[in-house]
């Protein structure tokens, strides 16, 4: 998508774009294999490792390995001295966390070393970065990279870079950046992402360098794939060719796995209170599930219906009555549209039921917390997951929210 990924959360790759990304990773544990090749003999080899912790938000680490190649080696007269190699080595740690609603902060710290010939060198930097989803198919992003300390008397390719991105449906998506350095901007990126299949993506980009760059042939377009190639792994390739230099090949591979297991569904969207036995330490616990099924929202969308505020509405009755409760507002998703869309929707929806809960029930916003877990928790099997009104998907898209009271004295 010519790298125009700025505002796209990428999952544990989000560490290598905008470290903001992190924190939307899902309930699962990632590990992202990436293969680049081309441009001579350099090949580079990252392995990106991520997971959630909770309401802390997400972290990823990386390790890179770069090979540039064998070159001549001349002395000042032209005289050939003999063969070097020119490597790169690297790691990374970063985290993000979504510290209110639609607004998600990250910050990477990466070291690289250098080796050319005989001559090494090392430098220290890191990545900042903003997300922010104002209105449910858009997000804007904000980075700043490689802040960080001199080499060999220069500073390092610092720049910002600020994009967006727009799902105009489950199938399309569109993105674009733009990078500001200290030398002005340098160049305009736009990419578009469409699924011919649910499991299979087509992406297309094209890179405008706002500096003549003097390459000639084949140069800004990109293209690549995205295939699902097993529930939980997924493979992309793009092509990114860069005229006489040549093309670039880049390969990745990406597993989850650890994800949290299936939970039963509430079948109702009011429970009963049910009070614990009272034990000696004079504490009584009640659960409660409220659950919003699919007919509480407007179709395909973040908006409550009006029964759909009335439900919540009626059940915020209970948690003031209970001010030392804390709520869990959990989204699902059926496994129609792609993974990546479902995950987005079960996010908004509980986000959609928190701010009810806040503007109409008045509940406290530090008592609630907000998770999305896409199609990966599903409440039945969706053995047809592209027929859209199966009896297993209107169960797997729903709502719900966990509530824990303890009285007054119970600690």
């Amino acid at each position: 998508m010519g790298s125009a990924v700025v505002a796209v959360p990428q999952g544990s790759a989000s560490l290598l774009w905008n470290p903001a990304g992190l924190g939307k990773l899902d309930c699962c544990t990632e590990l992202g294999l990436h293969h680049n090749s081309g441009l001579g003999q350099s090949n580079q080899e990252t392995a990106v490792f991520g997971l959630r912790l909770g309401v802390l938000g997400g972290v990823a680490g990386s390790v890179n390995y770069m090979n540039n190649g064998t070159f001549d080696g001349r002395d000042s007269a032209g005289t050939q001295t003999g063969n070097y190699t020119a490597k790169t080595t690297g790691a990374s740690l970063g985290w993000g966390k979504e510290f209110f609603a639609g607004i998600s902060a990250g910050a990477a710290v990466k070291y690289n070393r250098q080796t050319l010939d005989q001559t090494s060198y090392s430098a220290f930097a890191a990545d900042l970065g903003l997300l922010w989803n104002p209105v449910a198919p858009l997000n804007l992003g904000l980075t700043y990279s490689n802040l960080g300390t001199k080499v060999a008397d220069r500073y390092l390719d610092q720049g910002w870079r600020v994009g967006a991105s727009y799902d105009i449906n489950k199938k399309l998506l569109l993105a674009a950046s733009t990078e500001l350095k200290p030398g002005g901007f340098g160049r305009l990126q736009t990419g578009i992402e469409g699924f011919v299949h649910r499991n299979v993506a087509l992406r297309a980009g094209y890179v405008y360098n706002l500096k003549n760059s003097n390459l000639d042939g084949l140069t800004g377009v990109t293209a690549g794939a995205g295939i699902k190639i097993l529930k939980n792994t997924m493979l992309d390739y793009a092509y990114l060719p860069f005229g006489e230099l040549g093309v670039s090949h880049r390969v990745s591979l990406t597993f989850k796995f650890s994800c949290e297991k299936n939970e039963a569904p509430a079948k109702q969207a009011k429970a009963e209170l049910k009070p614990a036995p009272v034990v000696e330490s004079k504490a009584v616990i009640f659960d409660k599930v409220i659950v919003l099924e699919d007919t509480h929202f407007e179709h395909d969308s973040v908006t409550l219906t009006n029964e759909g505020v009335k439900v919540v509405i009626e059940n915020s009755e209970i948690l003031r009555e209970n001010p030392k409760a804390k709520i869990r507002v959990a989204g699902f998703a059926s496994a129609s549209g792609t993974q990546e869309y479902n995950q987005k929707l079960s996010e908004r929806r509980a986000k959609a039921v928190k701010e009810i809960l806040i503007s109409e029930g008045g509940i406290a916003q530090g008592r609630l917390t907000t998770i999305g877990y896409g199609e990966m928790r599903p409440a039945m099997h969706e053995a047809t997951p592209d027929v859209l009104h199966t009896q297993a998907a209107k169960a797997n898209k729903r709502v719900l929210f966990e509530v824990i009271v303890k009285e007054a004295g119970a600690y």
